[in-house]
């Protein structure tokens, strides 16, 4: 007659997907990395070794842009801060709250609000040095 579909086959598959389309939200360096100084952004963003920096032009607006960064990156970063650095409690609290943050993020709803109002213009690589 037919075969039997085991779903346990298919459901593991769905949710590496699922994780992927995580991967590739992308967030405002200032918002991954926690600090307001865009600069100071990139320079601990190149330090730690992340490659992949997406610059967005505001529609509408010459010269206006943002600097995006993978929420998964941003995690990564934060997690590693975490490990190397001397925070204070309150800088501990606050990494962790923005690590809660991107965890909990919804990959689709960030990637139509950029889509709305930004237009992709470049993708930096960092060079080691």
């Amino acid at each position: 007659m037919g075969d039997v579909v085991q779903l346990r086959d298919f459901r593991f598959e769905e949710e590496i997907s699922l994780r992927t389309i995580q991967t590739d939200a992308l967030v405002p360096v200032e918002f991954g990395v926690g600090l307001a100084d865009r600069q100071q952004c990139l320079l601990k963003i190149a330090e730690l070794g992340i490659r992949r920096v997406e610059v967005h032009q505001l529609k509408g607006q010459s010269g206006a842009s943002l600097c995006m960064m993978s929420i998964n990156d941003a995690i990564w970063l934060n997690k590693k801060l975490l490990e190397c650095e001397e925070l204070s409690d309150a800088e501990i609290a606050e990494r962790i709250d923005l690590i809660q943050m991107l965890e909990n993020s919804n990959p689709s709803m960030l990637e139509a609000m950029w889509k709305a109002f930004t237009v992709q213009y470049s993708v930096a690589a960092f060079q080691a040095d």
